[in-house]
């Protein structure tokens, strides 16, 4: 596909053929204000919103539908666009509640930025609002204020072109006019919370997330959902070091601009039931020891001791933290058996982005030639057994009866509380992905980056630090010293990463939307 050069308020920018004015602005940080339109959606044209002068038009055109082409100049803050806008916005807020202040959506709402952008005016309106249904309950994830509603339609457009579910219509006309669901239906689709995600005002808002924090007081990291195998990209809204939301994180070779309902509520788990502090087989927790560092060198010393060691590894941990417990059962253990693998059914499998895989880092335990059956491994039994991650013990009661009856003594290195494992096991805790810096591959080969988003709490720390830090009780030269040393021994050994790991871009840059290339022209800020 070549490219145009066009000029947008006097500014000339050279973009990728079949991209539309709002996209081209966006390069030179000029955002035309619209409502219906979503990249994910497509062109629909309903708001009016983004109107723009054009040279050789004697009317006004709406940026959504107009596409570059060479030589197109465009004008976006006239006095007749300015003035089309205020008109726009003047009746949109004729029947607003202009209920800012108790908003769920405020601070993150289209219709509130762009009357502070283009409106700013009285309203000529002195006759009694029309007043539409409030609170209604649209669906288990969504609520519904008929009255915020701009009638953009992306939410009717989601359900009809994505989920193919068509739970939502705009029903009436003129003044009368509002979102409903069919009768006897509900917004109930197992996507549902991507119409709240793409409302540009509060009229659909999510229930879980609903009045839980202001969002200007969020802060924002990019990261991965580990929901499934897809590898989603998405964003960790957090604050006071607890995660409020994940949201979708566009990447259109992974998830698109959409993340499954499941996979965005699945944050949960980066608060709940954590294990923050080392816990020794009694059941005594650190506050009984007198340093950590002396519960590591006991630890390292029953390491040392053991005849035998079996390690198995959860692909729910980053290929970092695989790659470290790999080294550190093979050298340090002196592991006779090790696996990686799973005992968790398989979740729930369809045509836009669920797959039946629920562990984010199965490609990588494969890569890693890791991947194996655990029930062999534990059959045999023996002195000690190493286990790496949280879920690997949680789904067979008679499977976690046997592990009890064959090993002496169990050491388990998890972020999450072990189930069955409150006393007779050393209980290590380790960061959760958003925790840490790391990656995951995903089912299809893709090594994927992400971020900390909030602090360890306890004695938390990454597996791989932890491991290191046992190595040096047990007077070995063993560990890396910073993440990067580890990536790069784990990139000798298996080269085919390098790329993503070692010369890839920073992980908030691995997965933006790339659908928009383009270049400044030379001199242009």
């Amino acid at each position: 596909m070549g490219s145009v050069t066009i000029e947008i308020d006097g500014r000339q920018v050279t973009v990728e053929e079949g991209l539309n004015v709002i996209q081209a602005a966006q390069f030179l940080d000029i955002q035309i204000p619209h409502f219906c339109y979503h990249e994910g959606l497509g062109v629909d044209g309903n708001c009016r919103m983004c109107l723009v002068e054009v040279e050789g038009m004697p009317k006004l055109q709406p940026a959504c539908n107009l596409f570059v082409k060479e030589g197109l100049k465009v004008r976006t803050r006239t006095p007749q666009v300015m003035e089309h806008r205020r008109l726009v916005l003047e009746c949109l807020f004729l029947n607003h509640p202009i209920d800012c202040s108790i908003c769920d959506q405020s601070g993150e709402c289209y219709l509130q930025d762009y009357y502070l952008d283009h409106g700013n005016y009285r309203s000529r309106y002195d006759l009694p609002k029309r007043l539409k249904r409030k609170r209604v309950d649209a669906g288990p994830h969504v609520i519904l204020d008929a009255e915020r509603c701009v009638l953009c339609a992306r939410c009717v457009r989601f359900c009809d072109n994505i989920t193919k579910t068509g739970e939502l219509r705009i029903v009436n006309r003129g003044d009368r006019s509002e979102i409903t669901l069919f009768p006897g239906k509900k917004l109930d689709n197992p996507y549902s919370l991507n119409t709240v995600q793409i409302c540009p005002v509060g009229a659909l808002t999510s229930k879980d997330f609903r009045f839980s924090w202001r969002v200007w007081f969020l802060k924002s990291a990019h990261s991965i959902c580990t929901g499934c195998s897809r590898g989603c990209n998405i964003i960790i809204d957090h604050a006071d070091n607890h995660a409020y939301r994940y949201q979708a994180r566009c990447n259109p070779q992974v998830n698109g601009y959409w993340l499954c309902d499941d996979g965005r509520l699945s944050y949960k788990m980066i608060n709940d039931h954590r294990l923050h502090v080392l816990t020794e087989p009694s059941g005594n927790s650190r506050d009984t020891f007198p340093r950590f560092e002396e519960a590591l060198s006991g630890i390292g010393r029953q390491i040392e001791g053991a005849s035998s060691v079996t390690a198995l590894m959860s692909p729910d941990l980053s290929n970092e933290d695989l790659y470290a417990a790999s080294r550190f059962a093979k050298e340090i253990a002196g592991s006779q058996r090790m696996a990686a693998g799973s005992l968790k059914p398989d979740g729930v499998e369809d045509e836009l982005l669920r797959k039946a895989d629920a562990h984010p880092n199965t490609s990588g335990c494969k890569t890693l030639n890791l991947w194996g059956d655990l029930k062999p491994a534990i059959d045999a039994g023996g002195d000690l057994l190493l286990v790496f991650g949280s879920d690997l013990l949680q789904y067979d009661n008679a499977l976690l009866k046997k592990i009890r009856s064959s090993f002496k003594s169990i050491i388990i290195f998890a972020s999450h509380e072990m189930k069955g494992f409150e006393t007779g096991a050393w209980l290590i805790p380790i960061a959760c992905h958003a925790e840490m810096d790391g990656s995951f591959t995903n089912f299809e080969g893709r090594v994927q980056k992400f971020d900390a988003a909030i602090r360890r709490r306890g004695d938390t720390l990454p597996l791989w630090r932890i491991l290191g830090k046992i190595g040096r009780a047990m007077q070995r030269e063993w560990g890396w010293s910073d993440l990067a040393g580890l990536r790069r021994d784990l990139t000798d050994e298996f080269p085919q990463w390098k790329e993503a790991l070692i010369e890839a871009t920073p992980s908030n840059k691995t997965g933006v939307p790339l659908k928009m290339t383009g270049t400044k022209e030379a001199g242009e800020e």
